[in-house]
Formats: structure tokens, C-alpha cells, sequence
């Protein structure tokens, strides 16, 4: 029996990537009908635990996931699933931006640029996530012309605005010499800011490049260029996956990849939302 109602379950409903996504995601429900329940899990294994029982116990009709704990086997949920950047069970179709794509982007402008010294920021290691093919990529182009490339983990709760700060400031403080920055569009800005602060010149003495293309990099100033992801193709294409599920029919790929764009490749009043009409890329994995 159908219920209309999917469930979204995502770590941090304040992290601007999650944030958009969470609204696009409920737009493209909304148009084809659903309903759909909200899960912040708050990096909770716990909590991540106690909305999947509840929407089971519910039989909501399919759940999109961008949260997964370590501990947590989807694959034995026995809904229609579908995950949204997070690498879940060989059974459960992922889509996700082309991060590797991401990657060489990002490394592009860092190297048309000139900078020898960058620092990466880059999410909790054991989070399971295609993202992380972006930070691979990139230090992989930075090794090979000859920049030196640090990486620096972010802890696993870390999403506010406040802990950025604290961060970018015992960062500068380590490696007062770096000239570039590649971090997500949040601790862009904040590292951004507390360089400004110190007298640094952006982009002349540091240059940074930020990641996720939300309605953060819109607001910094000096501006902030940063790879785009295409939001509304992601979750059309997320939704679209879960209704085949829903109606039993097996996709036909496992990852489903969708391309990216550099900020400074688009207009300036364009974002995530309307980055161009692309072609799906489909991978199989």
C-alpha cells in the first residue's frame, strides 16, 4: 500500500551542502506527488537508528539517505533506498556529483595561479563518500607539478560556522606560510575571513577555491570561486531512481555521476540550480 511519503535522512540539516540539497530534493518530491519526512541525525548513530525505525515502522514508500553510520547495514532495511552521496551497499544505487571532475578543476586553478604551498580541507576519513575522490585527485595533480599539498581532517561534527573560525585560526597559525586553500564553500569562508583579518591580501598572498557551489560562496566577499554542484540534476536523478524502486524495477547502473562546473565558468547570478542542462554521465561500478 502506497503512502506518499519518502524519508530524507541527512547528518547535518545546517551544512549548506545538505541544506540545498534538502530543498531540492522536497521540490522534486513535491512535483511527483510525495511527501517527504526530514531526518537530521546530527552525526548520531543513534538518532540515525531511531528515524529508520520510524520510518519503517511507518512503511514509508522509499528513503533517500545522505547519512550513514559506520555500524548502520542498509541493505537489510527492506525499503526502496537510495543514497545521495554516500557510498551504502553494492545493492543500493548512489548518485552523486562528479567529484573527480571536481578535483581537476580545483587543482587547475591552484596551478594557473602559481601557488607552491596549498592546504586541503577534508571530511572525517571513516565517513564512507564519493566526495572524497576530489581530495585524492587533487593531491595527486598538486604532487605531480611539484606544489606541496597538505591535508587537514576536519572532526566528524564539525558544521558550524563558530568551529570554522576556531579552526581557520589554529590553522594559520600552523602554516602561516601557505599561499592556497581548497576546503568546502563554510570553511572557505571562514578561513577567508580570519586571513583578512590578519592583513592577508585574497587572492594575492592566498588564494582559496571552494567546493559545493551553495548560497555560501554567493556571499563572500572578496568573491569566492568554487566548483558548482548541479543540485537539481542530483535530485531529479535521486528521484527518479527511487520511484523504479518503488515500482520494482532495478536500476541499471550502481554509482550515477553528474558533471560539475567551476563558479568563474557561469554567469554570476547562476548556481547550482542552473549551471546548464546536462546529459546524465552514468558510471558503472
Amino acid at each position: 500500500k502506497r503512502t506518499n511519503f519518502v524519508g530524507l535522512v541527512i547528518p547535518d540539516v545546517v551544512q549548506p551542502f545538505f541544506a540545498t540539497m534538502a530543498s531540492r530534493i522536497e521540490d522534486e518530491l513535491d512535483r511527483r506527488g510525495y511527501k517527504m519526512i526530514l531526518c537530521n541525525t546530527m552525526h548520531s548513530s543513534a538518532k540515525e537508528r531511531k528515524y529508520l525505525d520510524m520510518l519503517t515502522a511507518n512503511k514509508v514508500d522509499g528513503i533517500i539517505v545522505g547519512s550513514h553510520s559506520v555500524d548502520i547495514d542498509y541493505s537489510g532495511i527492506g525499503l526502496p533506498i537510495i543514497s545521495l552521496d554516500r557510498s551504502l551497499a553494492d545493492d543500493i544505487p548512489v548518485v552523486h556529483a562528479d567529484h573527480v571532475q571536481g578535483g581537476h578543476i580545483a587543482a587547475e586553478a591552484f596551478l594557473k595561479h602559481g601557488c607552491k604551498k596549498v592546504v586541503q580541507f577534508v571530511g572525517y576519513s571513516k565517513v564512507l563518500s564519493p566526495s572524497a575522490q576530489r581530495h585524492k585527485v587533487f593531491a595527486e595533480q598538486m604532487r605531480d607539478h611539484g606544489v606541496e599539498c597538505f591535508t587537514y581532517e576536519l572532526r566528524l561534527n564539525q558544521f558550524e560556522f563558530s568551529s570554522y573560525l576556531q579552526t581557520a585560526k589554529m590553522f594559520l597559525n600552523q602554516y602561516p606560510d601557505v599561499d592556497g586553500i581548497f576546503a568546502a564553500d563554510l570553511i572557505a569562508l571562514a578561513v577567508q575571513r580570519e586571513a583578512l583579518s590578519r592583513g592577508r591580501r585574497i587572492p594575492d598572498d592566498l588564494f582559496i577555491f571552494g567546493y559545493d557551489g551553495s548560497f555560501v560562496y554567493k556571499i563572500a566577499y572578496p568573491p569566492l570561486p568554487t566548483v558548482i554542484q548541479p543540485y537539481e540534476e542530483i535530485a531529479a536523478t535521486i528521484v527518479d531512481l527511487l520511484e523504479q524502486r518503488i515500482a520494482g524495477q532495478t536500476p541499471e547502473f550502481h554509482s550515477y555521476v553528474i558533471p560539475v562546473v567551476s563558479s568563474e565558468s557561469v554567469p554570476d547570478e547562476a548556481d547550482g540550480d542552473s549551471v546548464g542542462n546536462y546529459d546524465l554521465m552514468v558510471a558503472p561500478r
